[in-house]
């Protein structure tokens, strides 16, 4: 009897630190734990350097007590997963890129990447595991973006953080560099709001993830209000590629609502993934030579190239979380410190580091994923962030932008199982 009220309160307490996690995982509390190439251009920097975030430990702990738990329980039945073609992918994929780091990059480097590879697993194999009910996971996940939103809101309105450096807040004003704003009409500088995110594109991902995640478990009004409200927050980021993204989303939406047959479906997605890499594939190319007038876009012209370089140079790769460290070898110009950031396009960035044999593995784990995952339209938050990583690099080397593609793959396996 003590046994078993033992092991009701070990559940009970395990869900409730599996809540507080998928609330705070945004949180960006974290300890340097490796800085050996952080201080080589002047500047601190944070993609060569080792973090560990607080919410990581709390997920720890959260595993340990599932994985006691359900060897108590006699019913640790892994074996349908295991054989899923994807694993064999994701090990071959690892293993390549663990090859060209340790000959090319830094070792220590690419722990802490299979280190959140790791902990996305045990997010995936949490949320499957149903360790809280979906609809629970999607109120948690809901209330934690209400609560990222009020805390933009109030840094936009007084222009600066709220000293909320213990929660992970960045310190962020108008007059501090390196933070995004936006140019007023009368000159003035106005932030863009962060929450605790380490920037304002990041928390919009994040807004949109959760809202094309949702929209199946929320009815009538609720849907109405959650609509407004996120839809308002990614405007409210001012992050172009979240919006474009999310409106396609919607479109996705509607569009599949008239078509019943699902093969149609695939095919269609499918088309627009064919097109949406080629297109990548052409800007890779072409970069150089594209004329914009917009400095951020600029900006990220000039990073392509590099990254077109750099491939050519390493077609096999130069090792996770190298990009940095190597494209002052590929500028026209001398790089400022602050300048030293990796390209803004995911799959650039996966090519750079993972070399094309990297690149080529992605690429079919993300079209065997549709394939597997296809059910009615939930596919769509997969597809969105697939349209959104050219936009920016978080999704491949950011904390919470490998939890955002966990919890996306989670919930489509769940549904899967469940319909």
């Amino acid at each position: 009897m003590i046994n078993v009220k033992y092991k009701k309160m070990l559940e009970k307490l395990n869900k409730i630190l599996w809540g507080i996690f998928l609330f705070t995982f945004p949180f960006s509390i974290r300890f340097i734990l490796y800085e050996d190439a952080s201080y080589r251009f002047g500047n601190f920097n944070p993609f060569v350097t080792g973090f560990l975030y607080l919410p990581e430990i709390l997920l720890g702990i959260v595993f340990v007590l599932w994985v006691i738990s359900k060897f108590k329980m006699k019913n640790m039945n892994p074996k349908s997963e295991i054989r899923n073609p994807k694993w064999l992918l994701l090990i071959l994929f690892l293993l390549n890129a663990g090859v060209v780091t340790f000959i090319k990059g830094d070792a220590v480097l690419f722990g802490f990447f299979l280190l959140r590879i790791i902990e996305a697993i045990i997010i995936y194999l949490l949320i499957i595991d149903q360790l809280l009910p979906i609809k629970t996971i999607v109120k948690i996940l809901l209330v934690g973006a209400l609560f990222q939103l009020i805390w933009g809101w109030t840094q936009w309105k007084l222009n600066h953080s709220l000293g909320l450096t213990w929660l992970g807040e960045s310190v962020i004003g108008s007059d501090v560099m390196g933070v995004a704003k936006i140019d007023l009409a009368d000159g003035a500088k106005q932030i863009r709001p962060y929450g605790s995110f380490l920037h304002p594109n990041i928390l919009a991902t994040y807004l949109m993830v959760i809202m094309f995640i949702s929209l199946s478990y929320l009815k009538k009004y609720h849907l109405l209000f959650w609509l407004i409200i996120l839809t308002g927050g990614i405007y409210f980021t001012h992050s172009r590629a979240a919006a474009f993204v999310t409106l396609i989303g919607f479109g996705l939406v509607v569009l599949f609502s008239f078509i019943k047959d699902l093969r149609t479906k695939k095919n269609i997605s499918l088309l627009i993934l064919l097109i949406f890499f080629l297109g990548n594939a052409w800007f890779l190319q072409k970069s150089q030579s594209i004329n914009v007038r917009d400095i951020s876009w600029q900006e990220r012209l000039e990073q392509n190239v590099v990254s077109h370089d750099m491939f050519w140079a390493n077609p096999l790769g130069i090792g996770i979380r190298n990009f940095t460290l190597e494209m002052e070898k590929y500028g026209n110009d001398k790089f400022m410190p602050w300048e030293f950031q990796p390209v803004h396009n995911s799959y650039f960035l996966v090519l750079n580091e993972t070399g094309i044999q990297g690149l080529v593995l992605l690429l079919i784990a993300i079209v065997l994923i549709f394939y597997i995952y296809w059910k009615q339209g939930s596919i769509i938050p997969l597809i969105l962030l697939i349209l959104i990583a050219p936009f920016d690099h978080f999704l491949w080397d950011s904390f919470v932008g490998i939890i955002l593609v966990a919890i996306v793959l989670g919930v489509l396996r769940l549904q899967q199982t469940t319909d």
